[in-house]
């Protein structure tokens, strides 16, 4: 064997922490807790766009209604003057 390489038997079995920056590493509670808040975010952002659409098909669904009852009014006036 080289110098750079060790042999099986010399390199550590037990766990050893590495020193340095610990800025880059999270607490595990931090990552869950802004994974759900995203995921409520979406959710909440999905549910109000879905809300508007049907508020808007609502009132156009009563437009067409409105437009129909008219037609109908005024085919019964021809047909029965």
């Amino acid at each position: 064997m080289t110098e750079t390489q060790e042999a099986p038997n010399d390199r550590a079995t037990t766990f050893q922490a590495v020193q340095g920056n610990k800025g880059e590493q999270y607490n595990g509670t931090v990552l869950l807790v802004a994974a759900y808040a995203a995921l409520w975010v979406v959710l909440f952002v999905w549910i109000a766009l879905v809300w508007r659409k049907q508020s808007a098909l609502n009132a156009r669904l009563e437009e067409l209604e409105r437009t129909i009852d008219q037609a109908a009014a005024k085919a019964d006036k021809k047909g029965g003057g």
